[in-house]
């Protein structure tokens, strides 16, 4: 079953990309992009500092791509299309118009999700909360800025939704501490700002592949420094060898010359390189 066909203004960045412009981290920001750098569609273009923009690989895999998840032949034709029923269904061109303007300005809840395996004390503002909600249940923290925990409790970033959604089937391999389990969706800013406002020590919890190790370093290593610990459980050995060559080959190409700034990653990295295989945490449980 396809999926639910791209808002303007999403499809405003695809037709940028069509065009060969680049965008910005901020304006890949959506469930849609983070995949299409899962996929290898979208990649890295250019990077100052700690901005980064991305652009397509090739405009030949982007349509494929469109194809495949919105059965989307010719972008261009598809926008005009699309523009021309959200005008029609408006009543008159002007108004269709004024919903489109409105469109561009995407509305996003700000913060992040949180779950533990035992309480944790909180405090949000002066008010206290302890998180512990029911397994299948999480928090949604808003006011993260004035979101804090005590300084001994682990922060552990899940990557994906899915391992978050079960992560009590990796507490085995996980250090056994208090731990506040995060989740950022989509790929925004807001936990990286909390995480630089806290001193607690920090793991990321990913996929063992190129994609997490450039999202780690760019995202979360470069601003707060060694306190951010990529997770590499000891048998790295074992799960590489079993890992997926194809999603490696996607990879590769656009992540083969990604610099290294932690260089404790290095080893995970030329392991990955030497056995042309990445780990995908969802291949734990088949």
């Amino acid at each position: 079953m396809k999926r639910q066909k791209p808002t303007q203004g999403v499809l405003r960045r695809l037709l940028a990309l069509y065009n060969g412009e680049e965008l910005t981290q901020s304006e890949t920001q959506t469930r849609l992009f983070y995949k299409m750098k899962l996929a290898g569609v979208l990649i890295p273009a250019t990077q100052h500092g700690t901005r980064t923009t991305f652009k397509v690989v090739s405009l030949e895999r982007m349509k494929e791509y469109l194809l495949e998840e919105f059965s989307i032949q010719d972008l261009q034709s598809f926008h005009k299309m699309q523009f021309a029923v959200d005008a029609d269904n408006s009543g008159i061109d002007k108004q269709g118009a004024i919903v489109e303007a409105r469109n561009t300005k995407t509305s996003y809840m700000e913060g992040f999700f949180v779950t533990s395996v035992e309480p944790i004390d909180a405090h949000v503002g002066g008010a206290h909360l302890t998180i512990n909600p029911p397994r299948g249940t999480y928090m949604y923290i808003y006011e993260y800025k004035v979101f804090c925990v005590p300084h001994d409790v682990l922060i552990v970033g899940v990557e994906s939704a899915d391992t978050f959604h079960r992560i009590h089937s990796f507490l085995n391999i996980l250090p056994n501490k208090k731990t506040l389990f995060v989740h950022r969706y989509p790929q925004r800013a807001e936990l990286t700002n909390w995480l630089k406002t806290i001193g607690n020590q920090y793991i990321h919890f990913a996929d063992f592949d190129l994609v997490s190790i450039y999202n780690f370093q760019s995202d979360i290593f470069s601003r707060i420094g060694e306190r951010a610990t990529f997770f590499i459980p000891q048998n790295i050995n074992e799960l590489i060898e079993r890992g997926s060559r194809k999603r490696y080959d996607v990879q590769i190409e656009n992540y083969r010359n990604q610099p290294i700034s932690d260089m404790r990653l290095k080893p995970l990295v030329e392991l990955i390189n030497a056995r042309h295989r990445c780990y995908m945490l969802s291949d734990y449980f088949d």
